[in-house]
Order: structure tokens, then C-alpha cells, then sequence
């Protein structure tokens, strides 16, 4: 996968590069290597014309101590181009002028003579895409700014296609190299560099519709908790490939032993962090649901109530119009006596029942329609406060049921689960109660069930290395379900 690593450093006339030039640098001495004739004499240190002949995989020639750094037979080299700004002089196109005017620029011992950065490239890119994306890079960022530019990419087939940039110091006119531009040597310099490659390749790498992103930040500033690995070099891999360990290879071991245990540590309070959460939500639903349902209750007894004092009053207003019109009639006494008896037992239970005299049936009702559609408002705010909520918890189901399913992929499976249930007794060795019972129960039983919508989307979500191993584990789990719900 795509990896980020820049890295600049200066080339100095006091720095070596390869096993033989470095073991030249170190000792101080003359060193011939008897595989391809090449000399590299550190007595007068290196050179920025033997650091682009290295880069390039040529033979250069150092005009100022009259040296060959002969590298034409350096495996990798696959590609090399300069890009000079629109000022410098044409013939700064040929490697050995360029860069032996740089040296004949500068006159101090210990003179800074180059500027080298070496990027990683996406392995997920083909060559011609490396060196458009390179080429792109390079003139935005240096040849445009002023800067003589010499880069080659080098890839040997094992995993790591990089890029060597090496830059000028010194501005640069039609007539060669004036002074040094110490503004190049800001830190601004140097983030927007990182930042713009980072920018560059993810853009490169949406557009070719790959998942895979870089990010020029540190792991701190990602909030990936994380010891970062040291950079061993090129002396670590030999020695490795003598079967000597280096220790800073032994070092990085226990920095990956170390990672591995954060990153059980980390799984394990995800997902418990997640159930937690699903607990807390369900207990939030749970209560809002409940409230919202006193408030359905609260509503209909309302209406309800309304509906039967309109009735019963409309039965009472009745009786009394009635009679009237018995009385007005000079109807039998004791037809009359009859109804006056009903309506006083009527009148007497609507008292009992409602509290209120039937005259004041008309303000009961308005105040018991203005409570009913009171509680229906409360009803509707509490579904808009649920909707989130029960959204949320969906999410965080959701999550829990992906890194369950990673986890299940993964070599520390159990250490991960053991880590998790370690974690989930520790906040309740004194007890739960029976709300947080009854919400961990739900909770537990809807993490362990995972739908076929919910597995589709993790999927959709799962690194591209990681999908088959998910499928293949949730027919499985099917297979199971069906077996269980067979028996």
C-alpha cells in the first residue's frame, strides 16, 4: 500500500553515500570497489557531483579535484531528468555541467552543496504515472521556485520505488550561480514540500479510484496512537543480509512488538468504548420512548375524556329540554317525577366522575383539547430527540459489528476478546442495576446480530485485502444460523 516518507537532508562535502562510500567516509581513506572499478575518495570528502552521479547511475566527472564517480553500472536507476528554472543556463541540461558548476560555486571546506530529498513513490501507480507525478512535483515545488532540480527514480523491483531530488542552493541567473537563498532553508519551505506531496499523490490516487491515502502528518498530529519505527539504512540492511543484526533493527522490533500490544490494548477499548456507548444510548431511547408513550397515553385520555363529557352533557341538556317541554305540555306528574329523577341521577354521576358541574362542560372540554394537543407536541419533539438517537446507536452498532468482524481476521483474535471482557467487568464489579441490565442485555443481543444490510455496508467499507476473508466468514456465519434454526 501507499506509504509517506520525504525526507531532506543537505549534501555536504563532509558526507558519504553507499557501503563502500561510506566505509571510505568513515575511515577517511581512498577505497577502490573491485566489482565495478569505481573509486570514491572521501580524503577530500564527497561531493554533490558524486552524490548526482550515484542518483542518476552515470559517470560524472569532478572537474574541481579531477575525480570520476563512475555509477553506470547501479542497479535501479530506471529514470533520471533535470528541470531548471526558465533563467538557468541551457547546458545545466548535462548532469556534469550542472553539477560541477555547483561545486565551483562554492569555496568553503564544509560547504552545504545540494540540497537531497528522497520520497517514497505508490507502488499502486505504474512507471510512466511515477514520473508524470514526480516530474509534476518537482517543477512546481523547486524548478519553479529557483531551483536547479536533478531527480531519478530508482526501483529495483523489491516493494520500495523511491525518488532522489537533488536541489541547488544558490539562485541562478543565464550567467550560473549567485548567492545562497537562505529563504529555501525555512521550515515553511520544508511543510509546504510535505504537504503538497501528500496532496499531489492522494489527488493521483482518487483518481485512478484507489482507497489508499497518504497523509504527511505526524502520527501524533493523525491521532494514531503509535511509536513510530526508526529509520535503519542503508548499513542495517546489510548487516542483515550478513545475518548480523543491527540495533537499530533490533530496536524497531520492540518498537513493532510494543505497537501490536497498543494496538490490542486500543481494539479492546474500542469496542468496549462502543458498547458502552450502545448502553447508554439504549438507555437514553429507552427513557425518551417511555416518556414519549406517557405522552401518547396522556393525549388520548384527553380526547377521550373531552369526547365523553361532550356526550354526557349533550345527553343532560337533553333530558332538561325535555323536560321542559313535558311541563310546558301538562304532561302526567309522574312522568315528569320520572324524568327529573333521571336527570338529578345523571347530573350526580357527572359530578362524581368529572368533578365539575355540567355547566362548566364547555371550559373542561377547550381545557382538555388545549391538553391533548399539548401532549402531542411534546410527542412529536420527543420522536425528533429519539430519530438522532436511534440513528446514532445504529452507527455505533454498526461499528462494534466491523472491528468484531476485523478482529475475527486478525492473528490476536483471542487476546483481543480476553482484553474486552477483562474490560467489560471492570466498571461493574459491585453490581449492576436493573435498567443498566436490561439495556446491556438489548445491547448485547443486537451487537451479536448482524444483518445482512449491516454486513453489506462494512463491507463496503473494509480494505480491499480484507473482503474476501469477511465474505467468506459471513457465509459461514450464515450457514451456521440456518444449521441452528434447522435443529
Amino acid at each position: 500500500m501507499a506509504i509517506y516518507h520525504l525526507h531532506v537532508d543537505m549534501v555536504r562535502r563532509s558526507t558519504g553515500r553507499s557501503s563502500i562510500a561510506a566505509a571510505a567516509y568513515h575511515s577517511a581513506n581512498k577505497i577502490r570497489s573491485e566489482r565495478d572499478g569505481v573509486t570514491h575518495d572521501y580524503s577530500v570528502k564527497s561531493s554533490s557531483v558524486n552524490a548526482a552521479a550515484y542518483r542518476s547511475g552515470e559517470s560524472l566527472s569532478n572537474e574541481q579535484f579531477g575525480e570520476i564517480h563512475d555509477y553506470t553500472f547501479k542497479r535501479g536507476v530506471v529514470y533520471s531528468e533535470i528541470l531548471l528554472p526558465e533563467n538557468a543556463p541551457q547546458e545545466y541540461q548535462d548532469r556534469s555541467t550542472l553539477w560541477n558548476a555547483v561545486e565551483k560555486s562554492e569555496r568553503r571546506k564544509d560547504a552545504q552543496t545540494a540540497r537531497d530529498i528522497d520520497i517514497a513513490l505508490p507502488v499502486e501507480l505504474n512507471r510512466q504515472e511515477q514520473i508524470t507525478l514526480t516530474r509534476d512535483f518537482v517543477r512546481d515545488n523547486f524548478a519553479d521556485k529557483g531551483m536547479c532540480a536533478d531527480f531519478s527514480i530508482h526501483d529495483k523491483g523489491d516493494g520500495n520505488p523511491h525518488v532522489h531530488v537533488l536541489l541547488s542552493t544558490r539562485d541562478v541567473t543565464e550567467n550560473g550561480f549567485g548567492g545562497k537563498n537562505r529563504d529555501w532553508n525555512l521550515k515553511s519551505y520544508l511543510k509546504s514540500w510535505r504537504e503538497n506531496w501528500a496532496d499531489s499523490c492522494n489527488e493521483l490516487l482518487q483518481t485512478k479510484g484507489l482507497d489508499d491515502r497518504i497523509d504527511h502528518r505526524t502520527l501524533k498530529a493523525q491521532g494514531i496512537d503509535r511509536e513510530p519505527t526508526i529509520h535503519t539504512g542503508v548499513a542495517a540492511k546489510h548487516m542483515e543480509q550478513r545475518g548480523i543484526e543491527h540495533p537499530l533493527v533490533k530496536a524497531n522490533k520492540e518498537i513493532k512488538a510494543r505497537n501490536e500490544e497498543r494496538a490490542i490494548e486500543n481494539t479492546a477499548k474500542h469496542m468496549h468504548q462502543l458498547k458502552e456507548d450502545c448502553i447508554s444510548l439504549d438507555k437514553d431511547i429507552s427513557s425518551l420512548q417511555e416518556e414519549s408513550a406517557e405522552a401518547v397515553r396522556e393525549m388520548n385520555s384527553a380526547r377521550i375524556k373531552a369526547e365523553e363529557i361532550t356526550v354526557r352533557t349533550k345527553q343532560i341538556q337533553d333530558t332538561r329540554q325535555r323536560l321542559e317541554e313535558l311541563r310546558a305540555g301538562r304532561q302526567p306528574a309522574q312522568q315528569i317525577q320520572q324524568l327529573e329523577r333521571s336527570n338529578e341521577q345523571a347530573t350526580a354521576y357527572f359530578k362524581r366522575t368529572y368533578n365539575i358541574d355540567p355547566a362548566q362542560a364547555s371550559a373542561e372540554v377547550t381545557r382538555l383539547e388545549a391538553t391533548a394537543t399539548s401532549k402531542k407536541r411534546l410527542h412529536e419533539k420527543l420522536q425528533d430527540k429519539l430519530t438522532p438517537l436511534v440513528e446514532e446507536k445504529s452507527a455505533v452498532i454498526l461499528e462494534y459489528q466491523r472491528q468484531k468482524l476485523l478482529a475475527e481476521l486478525s492473528p490476536n483474535e483471542q487476546r483481543i476478546l480476553d482484553e474486552l471482557a477483562k474490560l467489560d467487568q471492570e466498571p461493574f464489579s459491585h453490581g449492576r442495576s436493573v435498567q443498566d441490565n436490561l439495556a446491556r442485555v438489548r445491547c448485547q443481543r443486537e451487537l451479536d446480530t448482524i444483518t445482512e444490510h449491516n454486513f453489506q455496508e462494512i463491507l463496503k467499507q473494509a480494505p480491499s485485502d480484507k473482503a474476501q476473508g469477511l465474505t467468506e466468514r459471513w457465509e459461514r456465519e450464515k450457514f451456521r444460523t440456518f444449521q441452528r434454526e434447522r435443529s
